[in-house]
């Protein structure tokens, strides 16, 4: 569709609305790139401002544009995909967006155990672990948070591993950190994934609002021999982020 047709079934909004997200889509419009303003729409398509601005409220929603107060409207860039049924690593899922990632070392240290920890990872609760804190980011944006826990001994290992990443100026989560312990071998990980909101500290980490929307994600990662040797809690910025799945009808 390049026109407007009012012989369209298709009420004229959904009309506008498909040709912008398809304009979007094929790359004619690019992230960051302003709109033509709701006059000029109206002119060369030849429909009412009602008509444009139901276009453009669907097309905000959608995430596919953004507004700026006294600026315009734009391009949004487009979200990070995650497939459920598959881990990708950070790196690769912004890349294949167009993205620049890398990663920051927030924070490492040995604390004390607690009684959750200590039954996820199957470990003493006398014994000490290691607390991990890494932020993902495009460039200067941050897209996602990590804070994950080890027992001591892998954890001191995590810890050299991702000092060594970040001084290197690596992209990287725990997953690739694995890659370079050769005894260790990944088996299942365990997920869920929840709809939330932020609260303070989490959108002074993300650099956003208070309440806006978040994807928290908590994984329990496993050796092939079935042992848990991280505990991992994942916070995803929903305006950066969408979780993809297929699934089978069985009847």
């Amino acid at each position: 569709m390049s026109s407007i047709m009012p012989e369209n079934p298709l009420p004229l909004y959904l009309q506008l609305k498909e040709l912008i997200a398809k304009q979007i889509k094929e790359g004619i419009l690019r992230p960051g790139e302003k709109l033509s303003s709701e006059r000029e729409l109206c002119e060369r398509y030849g429909v009412s401002r009602i008509t444009v601005r139901q276009a453009l409220n669907d097309l905000d929603k959608e995430g596919l544009i953004y507004r700026t107060h006294g600026k315009g409207t734009f391009v949004a860039q487009p979200k990070v995909e995650q497939e459920l049924f598959t881990i990708t690593p950070f790196q690769n899922s912004l890349l294949k967006k167009g993205f620049k990632p890398r990663t920051k070392l927030l924070e490492y240290q040995v604390i004390p155990n607690s009684y959750r920890i200590s039954k996820t990872l199957n470990i003493p609760l006398v014994e000490q672990i290691v607390q991990l804190k890494l932020l993902g980011l495009d460039e200067e944006t941050p897209m996602a948070y990590y804070n994950s826990y080890f027992p001591l001994d892998l954890g001191l290992k995590m810890q050299k591993l991702a000092e060594q990443a970040s001084s290197e100026g690596e992209s990287f989560t725990a997953l690739d950190l694995y890659k370079k312990i050769p005894e260790l071998k990944l088996g299942t990980i365990s997920q869920t994934i929840e709809a939330s909101i932020a609260d303070s500290y989490i959108a002074n980490i993300l650099a956003i609002k208070k309440g806006s929307p978040i994807f928290i994600v908590e994984s329990i990662i496993y050796t092939d021999k079935d042992e848990p040797i991280e505990m991992k809690t994942a916070v995803y910025r929903g305006d950066k982020y969408k979780f993809t799945v297929i699934r089978k009808p069985h009847f």
